[in-house]
């Protein structure tokens, strides 16, 4: 009787593990099923809606760090207006390029004339201010006595001229000849004065 169980227990072992055996050598791959579309909702929302709200009532309080100095450059300075500050310090040498004269007409007149006429064309209309007499003295006289000052301090030095013989010596006698003849007319009307 012994035995009798011996050799079933012995057999019962050798068939287990030859069946244990033939299980891990056989590759057994489900066949894929369909897609059944049985859930009336959608669970990926419901759960994403369920983290959020979880995620909503989480009060996260985090430590103050201390300052860190680890970027090599000035954050305030990235800005466009600093660049642009930064470019027009920069020096550029250029090559001096020959002229070409390939435009027709002026165009600094143009420009001028453009100018001019949108100066022209805005209408300043200014209020009339009151007369605010705020100041204690004559400007007008202190302004033309530092002028008199100033032109009293100004030191005038003329170089000498070399005398220029541009007078005609026909217009020297005929200076001459009206002074004499100017003597001679004072003289007679004396005469006639005394005849009187």
């Amino acid at each position: 009787m012994k035995t009798l169980l011996q050799i079933t227990a012995t057999a019962t072992l050798i068939v287990a593990l030859s069946l244990n055996l033939n299980a891990s050598i056989l590759n057994i791959e489900p066949e894929d099923e369909a897609y059944i579309n049985d859930i009336p909702f959608n669970t990926e929302k419901i759960a994403a809606d369920c983290l959020y709200e979880q995620a909503m009532t989480i009060k996260f309080e985090m430590a103050e760090e201390a300052y860190i100095d680890d970027i090599p450059f000035n954050t305030e300075c990235v800005a466009a207006d600093c660049l642009y500050k930064k470019a027009i310090k920069v020096v550029y040498e250029l090559e001096e390029e020959i002229y070409i004269d390939d435009i027709p007409f002026n165009t600094e007149a143009i420009a001028t004339e453009s100018l001019s006429k949108k100066a022209t064309d805005i209408d300043f209309e200014f209020e009339e201010e009151a007369y605010i007499d705020d100041i204690p003295f004559n400007t007008q006289k202190v302004a033309v006595e530092r002028i008199y000052k100033n032109a009293l301090n100004v030191e005038f030095t003329f170089a000498d001229e070399a005398y220029i013989d541009d007078i005609p010596y026909e217009l020297i006698n005929m200076k001459i000849k009206l002074q004499s003849i100017k003597l001679t007319v004072n003289e007679t009307s004396i005469l006639f004065a005394r005849v009187k």
